[in-house]
């Protein structure tokens, strides 16, 4: 019963957002905003923001849970779902041969960055955070909030969400299901194209997640995705473009 009131109290909170288009997040945001022209200031906002709206909201439910410990320790039910999804587990060892993969990945999207500033290339007009920075008085509050992401929405849409879904419907693998739809549904701003890849990049998260039972290994990779497209992707561009004599 109180599995089923905290996942529709959490479900309910991102519903707000959808319907009203002003979700908790962005009031906290706008409140430590106080209309300030401060960029670095919004960008924090929006990191506090992320951080109460998510991070804090699932470890408060998980603590009314008794599962405070599944922060550490992958649950019993999500276990059963990896499973049933027939994904192997991965040792820690071999972390280091997907960190390698992961590497060769960042340093490619990089490249193609350079490659289609450059050239002036744009072929996808894919969606840009506000946030993404624009200087390196910028970059520190970006890091900041690619941070609070990485840890506040892997808390809730691959620890909580998942977890609660379980629960009340019996099946680790609708719990999973539901963490991914509402993760890509959570971006929805991004347009098509950009919920596409977020829900691309949801799915690796949570097989990974699944795979090694590690929820700091992929706060830490959604950090440095997060990192990428709102620090270094903007830095690539400013230092690749064209000069103009």
């Amino acid at each position: 019963m109180l599995a089923a009131a905290l996942l529709v109290a959490a479900l309910g909170l991102l519903a707000h957002g959808w319907f009203t288009k002003r979700s908790f997040a962005a009031r906290i945001a706008w409140a430590v905003r106080a209309g300030s022209m401060s960029r670095p200031r919004a960008t924090l906002g929006w990191a506090l923001a992320i951080v109460v709206t998510y991070g804090v909201t699932a470890l408060v439910g998980l603590a009314l849970l008794g599962r405070l410990p599944a922060v550490t320790v992958l649950p019993p039910e999500l276990g059963v779902a990896a499973s049933a999804l027939s994904i192997a587990p991965i040792a820690l060892e071999a972390v280091a041969e997907i960190a390698w993969s992961l590497a060769g990945g960042f340093l490619l999207g990089a490249l193609t960055v350079i490659v289609m500033t450059r050239r002036g290339w744009r072929v996808v007009r894919m969606y840009r955070s506000p946030s993404a920075a624009m200087n390196t008085r910028e970059a520190g509050a970006a890091l900041v909030l690619s941070a609070a992401a990485g840890v506040g929405e892997e808390l809730f849409f691959r620890l909580a969400i998942p977890l609660l879904g379980a629960i009340v419907f019996g099946s680790g693998v609708a719990g999973c299901v539901l963490g991914w739809a509402a993760f890509t549904l959570a971006h929805r701003y991004q347009g098509a194209l950009g919920m596409a890849a977020v829900g691309l990049v949801g799915a690796v998260l949570a097989w990974l997640y699944l795979a090694t039972g590690l929820l700091w290994l992929v706060m830490l990779l959604h950090t440095l995705v997060d990192a990428s497209a709102l620090v270094l992707r903007p830095w690539l561009e400013r230092v690749a473009r064209p000069r103009v004599i």
